[in-house]
C-alpha cells in the first residue's frame, strides 16, 4: 500500500468509527477497509454505481462529511480515483444536498 493509500484508509477507517459512534456503524465496509484497504473498497463500490452503506444514514444525520464518497472527493485523493469515481461521489454528495451553493 503506497503513503497515500495508507493516509486514505487511516482517514476513512477514522470517519467511520465517528459515524458509528453517532449511530450509523457500517461493519461491512469498516471489516472490507481493514481487508482490503481504503481505496480498493472505494473504487469497487463506486464502480458499482452504489454509495457506501451508512451514506443514507450519514445524509439524515447532517454528517456527510464522514462518507467514503465525502473523502474519495477530496482533491488530496485524486491520484487514487478515477475522473469518473470522483464524479460519482459529487453527484451523490450533490444530490442529498451536501454542496449547498447560495445558502
Amino acid at each position: 500500500m503506497t503513503p497515500l493509500e495508507q493516509t486514505f484508509t487511516d482517514e476513512l477507517l477514522r470517519r467511520l468509527a465517528v459515524a458509528a459512534a453517532l449511530g450509523a456503524a457500517q461493519p461491512r465496509l469498516e471489516a472490507d477497509v481493514r481487508k482490503f484497504g481504503g481505496p480498493a473498497c472505494a473504487r469497487r463500490l463506486l464502480d458499482r454505481g452504489r454509495t457506501s452503506d451508512g451514506f443514507a444514514a450519514l445524509a439524515d444525520a447532517g454528517r456527510l462529511d464522514l462518507s467514503l464518497e465525502a473523502l474519495a472527493a477530496e482533491g488530496k485523493y485524486g491520484a487514487l480515483f478515477t475522473d469518473d469515481q470522483v464524479n460519482a461521489c459529487f453527484a451523490a454528495l450533490c444530490a442529498a444536498g451536501y454542496y449547498a451553493f447560495g445558502a
